[in-house]
């Protein structure tokens, strides 16, 4: 039975790898970057709202999973480090959340991203002090560091 697996899972990644090269000559391969580039851009901001999610189960909900809080947050501040650098030129097709106002208006776009960023270490510091107050008042604002940019360059569900 396990060899079976292994000889259709042989076959389906053959298949997979042989449709996908003989499709690729189609694409220009700028276009073949920007996907990957968009599937990267997607990944890590799945990854940002999961840790902003874990934190805020955590923070607010009182989570038993207080352990890990320090890991998400030290996550965040590294996935936040340049945001707009997710979002280059060309990298503005295909099935993405990310408003035109992403390339349109790049600088106050990198002013939102760095203020983010700083909205991150803040929560750092105040994770690393301990107070449980000052931790809440800075997830606080970096959620609605989150949401400023999100209003002006993501689409709304």
């Amino acid at each position: 039975m396990n060899r079976n697996r292994m000889n259709l899972r042989k076959l389906l990644v053959g298949a997979a790898l042989t449709v996908g090269l003989g499709t690729a000559g189609n694409l220009p391969a700028f276009e073949m970057g920007a996907e990957a580039t968009i599937d990267y851009r997607q990944g890590v901001m799945r990854a940002i709202g999961g840790n902003v999610a874990s934190t805020a189960a955590i923070v607010i909900d009182g989570a038993d999973f207080g352990d890990n809080l320090l890991m998400h947050v030290r996550y965040l501040v590294d996935a936040t480090k340049d945001i707009p650098s997710l979002f280059p030129e060309g990298s503005d097709f295909g099935e993405t959340d990310a408003l035109p106002s992403v390339w349109e208006e790049p600088e106050k776009f990198a002013e939102r991203s760095s203020a983010n960023h700083e909205a991150a270490l803040a929560l750092l510091e105040a994770v690393e002090q301990g107070d449980d107050a000052v931790i809440r008042g800075a997830f606080r604002d970096l959620g609605q560091s989150c949401r400023s940019c999100h209003e002006d360059f993501r689409h709304r569900d």
